[in-house]
């Protein structure tokens, strides 16, 4: 009955905790000031994805930022919201994650403990950064697989006479998103007066893969030396496809090491859930008992590091 009690005592102080932050956070006349701040800067040709900018900036007037502002990864947690598209701010993306760990603890709380409440914090505040980890690897691995295209379909459209920046809107209507969408607002933002090259900068910043640094870099040079760009995208883009194709053959070659450790890694959970179901009795003692409930965890820590191992192992970077 205590344990009860002390879980939902933790549960709903964090919970008015996180409240409070996200009353803060919905400050709409705060929200309409600071997008018409931006929408002007927009226009003078500041840029909104200047690297200077940041979201703490914007907001250093909140108290509850103050703190937040000592923590060096927020910065970098914004920015892998640009970078997933993810239409939500950072500091509503804080209040989730927090109360997404409440919910877990207290859940873990209540059906094993104080061990299990550790254990459950950890993982609901660890599955919406998964996601968002997730959404942006795929957005960018989306992006990059429409990249060569792109190259091609703005080198035809310098070969064919038009400039660069009507060589961006061609792919921009063309292709669908996200590639088509981003150079469209790298249109946008030189055609409201930024600079081009700090248009490709921004550019990469919310788009951060190497293949698109090499194009930036190479557009920027050729713009100060000269140069036949559209000979250089063609290039970039047969590169591009090269290297996916080695990227294949190597993934190909590595499959039978990476089903060996699927093999591995699922082994002892898939044994354990058999014994459970032939002599639940004999493999119980691994919760239930203070010695086995001890092995079940080293056991775990070295079925992490294995899973690590071998991940480091099978995964080679083209």
């Amino acid at each position: 009955m205590l344990t009860i009690f002390l879980a939902i005592c933790i549960f709903f102080g964090i919970f008015c905790l996180a409240s409070g932050t996200l009353l803060l956070a919905t400050d709409v006349q705060g929200q309409q000031r600071r997008r018409l701040r931006k929408r002007l800067n927009h226009l003078k040709g500041l840029g909104v994805f200047s690297p200077k900018e940041s979201l703490l900036k914007s907001a250093a007037g909140r108290i509850y930022l103050f703190l937040l502002e000592r923590i060096p990864k927020l910065e970098k947690l914004e920015l892998s919201l640009l970078q997933a598209d993810l239409h939500c701010r950072l500091e509503i993306f804080l209040a989730a994650v927090l109360l997404s760990g409440t919910l877990f603890l207290f859940l873990g709380l209540l059906k094993w403990g104080l061990l299990g409440a550790l254990g459950g914090g950890v993982l609901g505040t660890y599955l919406p950064l998964k996601y968002l980890g997730l959404r942006k690897r795929r957005r960018l691995g989306k992006f990059e697989r429409q990249l060569p295209d792109a190259l091609e379909l703005l080198a035809r459209g310098l070969k064919a006479g038009h400039a660069f920046v009507s060589g961006l809107q061609l792919v921009a209507d063309e292709m669908g998103p996200p590639i088509g969408p981003e150079f469209f607002k790298t249109f946008k933002e030189h055609n409201h007066g930024l600079d081009l090259n700090t248009a490709l900068l921004n550019l990469c910043r919310r788009i951060d893969l190497p293949d698109l640094r090499f194009f930036t870099t190479a557009v920027m040079i050729q713009r100060e030396t000269g140069g036949n760009l559209g000979e250089i995208l063609d290039k970039i883009a047969h590169l591009i496809r090269e290297r996916f194709k080695l990227t294949n053959q190597v993934t190909a070659l590595t499959a039978e090491g990476r089903l060996s450790g699927l093999v591995l890694i699922l082994l002892p959970p898939a044994t354990a859930l058999a014994l459970y179901f032939i002599n639940p009795d004999y493999i119980s003692q691994l919760w239930l008992t203070p010695k086995g409930r001890m092995m079940s965890m080293i056991a775990l820590a070295f079925q992490l590091l294995g899973i690590l191992t071998i991940r480091k192992i099978v995964r080679i970077k083209v």
